[in-house]
């Protein structure tokens, strides 16, 4: 997340980035995904619960390391089974929070497996409410795989005692002080924007294109568009608009919300759209429940919008695009904006249709729980 230095050559800067693993989009989750490595499929500040299946091993002391085999929980995952080293006095269908910190090294020699921070979930809850004190480390070894008997007998002998074998790099070290640290907790994960987004808010082309760049030039890609500029498919001076190499950044708050998109497959954006106008815009990825029909099915992304309006009030807007066809819920809070919405509704369908949106449904209405509210506090 450096600046671009002035005098860099391209080979350098080629061999630096051929391995990055770059925030580049919301990618897809894909169906082989769960068939990879468990280390494949987490990325570091990653968290996610585990439940305590049953105790492999005994130990004389309640204070002593026993094996444990713990099914996970990844993010849009299926379950995950894994075996770990955690003290003896932990009990069955316990449930346990967990943050991934990276790879760690049993000594030299030995395979490298995932290390995870891990606290005992208050009030025994399988939900991740995120209030667990992460305070202890560990080690996972992945079922799943062929040779995890081996990686088993590696974390036996090396249990009691021996957590001075365990070796991080040098970025995993410096990236777990950062996310343990009070200044990285404190950091927003939403996307703020510095400026006015859109000074074209008739010209729905036109706005189109400002938000697309705004989300582009946003420096949450900027890792991967470096890359793009080093294999000549950007060009350089578009990478001197983000913040990255501007004056003013704050590399955690830049990290968290990197972090977000990496994890949770999601962007979360507010600001002035056009002048006067604010706007919360969030975007993710959604995994899709089977589908009976023979067209596969793609996982769809789906946008959420919130405008405060000066004449209609808030208004809400849903956008779910699954195999290029868009299906959009429009929810007005007020019920004289709903009226005036609902009677132009054929009309905004014919100018979606126009504009080239396959669309799948158009629903405009409220939001029944919303007016229950309003209706109690009325009453």
């Amino acid at each position: 997340m450096l600046p671009i230095p002035q005098v860099l050559s391209q080979r350098i800067i080629a061999s630096e980035t051929e391995s990055l693993r770059a925030v580049s989009s919301i990618m897809p989750v894909e169906g082989t995904q769960s068939e990879a490595p468990l280390w494949e499929r987490m990325r570091p500040g990653m968290q996610f619960t585990g439940l305590i299946l049953q105790k492999e091993t005994g130990a004389a002391k309640a204070s002593e390391l026993a094996q444990f085999k713990v099914q996970i929980q990844l993010p849009n995952q299926a379950p995950t089974t894994v075996q770990m080293q955690l003290p003896a006095h932990l009990a069955q269908q316990q449930t346990l929070h967990m943050q991934f910190m990276g790879l760690a090294q049993q000594g030299a020699g030995k395979d490298i497996l995932p290390q995870v921070k891990w606290g005992v979930q208050p009030g025994n809850s399988q939900v991740n409410t995120g209030t667990a004190h992460l305070a202890e480390t560990a080690l996972l070894t992945d079922m799943s795989q062929s040779d995890h008997g081996d990686h088993l007998q590696d974390m036996v002998k090396t249990a009691a005692g021996q957590a001075s074998l365990v070796e991080l790099s040098s970025p995993a070290k410096h990236l777990q002080r950062w996310l343990s640290s009070s200044e990285f907790q404190q950091q927003t994960t939403a996307l703020q924007a510095q400026t006015v987004v859109s000074h074209s808010p008739q010209k729905p082309q036109v706005l189109a294109q400002d938000l697309k760049h705004a989300l582009d030039s946003s420096g949450l890609f900027y890792e991967s568009h470096l890359k793009e500029a080093t294999l000549g498919s950007r060009p350089w001076h578009q990478l001197l608009q983000e913040p990255q190499n501007k004056p003013g950044l704050v590399p955690p708050e830049m990290v968290a919300q990197q972090l977000q998109v990496l994890e949770q497959q999601r962007v979360v954006w507010h600001g002035e759209v056009w002048p006067g106008q604010t706007m919360q815009w969030q975007v993710n990825e959604q995994e899709n429940s089977a589908h009976s029909s023979d067209e596969p099915v793609l996982n769809s992304l789906q946008s959420d919008l919130t405008l405060h309006l000066p004449r209609l009030g808030e208004v809400s807007v849903k956008i779910t695009m699954v195999n290029g066809r868009f299906s959009v819920r429009v929810e007005p809070e007020d019920a004289k904006a709903l009226k005036e919405m609902q009677s132009g509704r054929s009309q905004l369908a014919m100018s979606l249709q126009s504009a080239g949106l396959k669309l799948e449904s158009l629903q405009i209405s409220q939001d029944d729980t919303a007016q229950d509210r309003r209706q109690y506090a009325a009453g």
